[in-house]
């Protein structure tokens, strides 16, 4: 179907991407799946993975000639349980799951770039997932309440032009919990085993041409 010229759509689209801990492996851990020992970056290496684990089409730009206005950013993380495994195993993973999470937003920075300039730089904390199981569940330790209200957002949009480069970057500058250790602590998220997955997502408008 043809562009209608000088028309746009603007409808609310969140974007994702996510840091994939596989379980093919049973032997890798977390800090094995880092092509970077202190970071990790979300938006650029897209390729190969499944619309679970995101739903960009190419590394660090929007597709087209499409822009987007960011208004809130969101890190969440997956559970650890099993319920399948032995219950004394089953147990090791529910309480590794608080220090996992902990690990996460109290030992790394979040950092929003777009064509290269900082937009916004808090520790992890500062983005909580809104998104999740309740926490009532004793089992379960989510990072924030899981309602979409429940979230930071940006005080103005922060506007991504089409085809310009943008990024997160959720850095780890005292080193991932545990990593000093060789292997790794496998109570720390250094020595997390897959799967398990942190997502970033942008949420806000895709803004684009109408077909």
């Amino acid at each position: 179907m043809a562009k209608v010229q000088g028309v746009k759509e603007k409808l609310h689209f969140p974007i994702y991407d996510s840091f994939f801990v596989s379980d093919k492996d049973s032997k890798k851990t977390f800090v094995d799946f880092m092509t970077d020992p202190r970071v990790i970056r979300f938006f650029v290496d897209v390729q190969g993975k499944t619309k679970l684990e995101t739903n960009m089409q190419a590394a660090g730009v929007l597709p087209s000639r499409n822009s987007f206005e960011a208004r809130a950013l969101r890190v969440v993380m997956s559970d650890l349980r099993f319920p399948s495994v032995a219950r004394k195993d089953a147990l090791k993973r529910n309480l590794q799951e608080g220090e996992v999470t902990t690990g996460v937003i109290y030992h790394s920075v979040t950092t929003l770039y777009v064509g290269e300039k900082v937009m916004i730089e808090m520790p992890t904390f500062f983005f909580p997932s809104g998104s999740g199981v309740f926490p009532g569940y004793p089992t379960v330790t989510n990072h924030g309440v899981p309602s979409p209200e429940a979230t930071f957002r940006f005080a103005e949009p922060v506007l991504i032009d089409e085809q310009q480069s943008f990024r997160v970057e959720m850095s780890f500058p005292h080193g991932v919990p545990g990593q000093e250790k060789s292997p790794p602590d496998p109570t720390t998220l250094a020595g997390v085993k897959g799967p398990f997955r942190i997502w970033v997502v942008l949420d806000g408008y895709l803004i684009r041409d109408v077909q």
